[in-house]
């Protein structure tokens, strides 16, 4: 089977993929559509690698801002044509998430171009340590990465520029995040010595710093072909601020965000009406069953989780409605010889909160 055929092959497998199968319409999700169905042949053998890398990424999202007003809503994602900070985050996850399937997918010997990064091995790394085993490919990632990604922008425009910045910030996020494993070695496990080696971060720690990423993110203007720093009155942050921090790990963005309290299904948004909230009693009740930090941006915190009520109701001019709700589960399980679980039944009452209209009856 020649290039071509194979190249026309996984076109219309991925054309069949995106019609009929809900998960797989991730793909369509900007940047990605260009990529797969416009892209050079010779990225045919990481097709795999930038569906699941996209899929990733629209996940991360979704839980990255599950409390907050917008909350990466499929339709939003898929139509969000304006280049604001919400699609910042949305360049930033994608390109970040394409890096890192690719990446991993290299270091377990998926392509045939590729395999661990062995550069250093052997190598001292530093006091009692030197450089060994597997460590993830980041190099190759990045720049498989740079190539699928950033080829699919074919314009200079405002917004090419800006999607091309923030996939660049996107990919430092997985650099910054790598984490180092050591295995040691010594007479009798003395642990005299220690082999080291590189692996990318459980994508949620990238997550976590592209959203931080996302609150510190800069309104530029786009003047003669380049980004410089906006200077609007209604720039959220003072203008020295953001020239200080304006760098290639920033991300940036063109327009103000729209009002994410109220639907607006031209460009996807759904509102906060009906949305699920907590407050701290309802924080404090699951956080002992669940790793809830104090991390203030992340959506996993105790402190952002228990502000929902006040952000996503109060703040867009509405009601919080409490309802009782009762849940059933298993519970108790035993295994019983042989071979069987045997379970009883347990239900217990939660309380819910939503988003409610002032004056509305539902």
């Amino acid at each position: 089977m020649d290039v071509f055929t194979e190249f026309v092959r996984h076109l219309l497998l991925i054309v069949v993929l995106l019609v009929n199968v809900p998960v797989f319409q991730a793909i369509i999700w900007s940047p990605a559509s260009n990529v797969l169905l416009a892209g050079s042949k010779r990225h045919i053998t990481y097709i795999d690698s930038v569906s699941a890398g996209i899929q990733n990424a629209v996940k991360e999202c979704q839980f990255q801002f599950k409390w907050d007003k917008w909350n990466c809503p499929e339709a939003s994602v898929f139509t969000n044509t304006q280049a604001n900070r919400e699609m910042s985050f949305i360049q930033a996850i994608a390109s970040a998430g394409v890096m890192y399937s690719l990446t991993k997918n290299c270091s377990q010997g998926a392509f045939d171009d590729c395999g661990c990064d062995k550069r250093r091995n052997g190598n001292s790394g530093g006091e009692g340590w030197t450089w060994g085993g597997c460590s993830d490919n980041v190099r190759f990632g990045e720049r498989m990465a740079s190539d699928i990604m950033d080829d699919a922008e074919s314009s200079l425009g405002a917004i090419s520029v800006m999607t091309l910045h923030n996939n660049e910030a996107g990919r430092k996020a997985v650099k910054q995040t790598l984490q180092r494993t050591c295995k040691c070695h010594g007479v009798s496990g003395s642990c005299s010595l220690q082999a080291c080696w590189n692996h990318v971060a459980n994508f949620r720690v990238i997550g976590d710093e592209i959203k931080r990423k996302y609150f510190k993110a800069v309104r530029v203007d786009f003047v003669s072909g380049k980004l410089i720093d906006g200077n609007s009155a209604e720039d959220r942050f003072p203008r020295a601020v953001m020239t200080a921090s304006h760098n290639r790990r920033d991300l940036v963005f063109l327009d103000q965000s729209p009002d994410y309290c109220r639907a607006n299904l031209t460009i996807g948004v759904t509102g906060t009406a009906g949305r699920e909230c907590m407050v701290r009693e309802d924080v404090t009740e699951i956080s002992s069953s669940s790793s809830l930090t104090e991390d203030s941006t992340s959506p996993s915190s105790f402190r952002w989780v228990k502000q929902s009520c006040s952000r996503l109701c109060r703040s867009c001019g509405m009601v919080i409605r409490k309802t009782e709700v009762v849940i059933t589960s298993s519970c108790n399980c035993n295994f019983v010889w042989c071979c069987q679980v045997k379970c009883d039944t347990c239900r217990r009452t939660v309380t819910r909160r939503t988003c409610q209209p002032v004056g509305s009856r539902l």
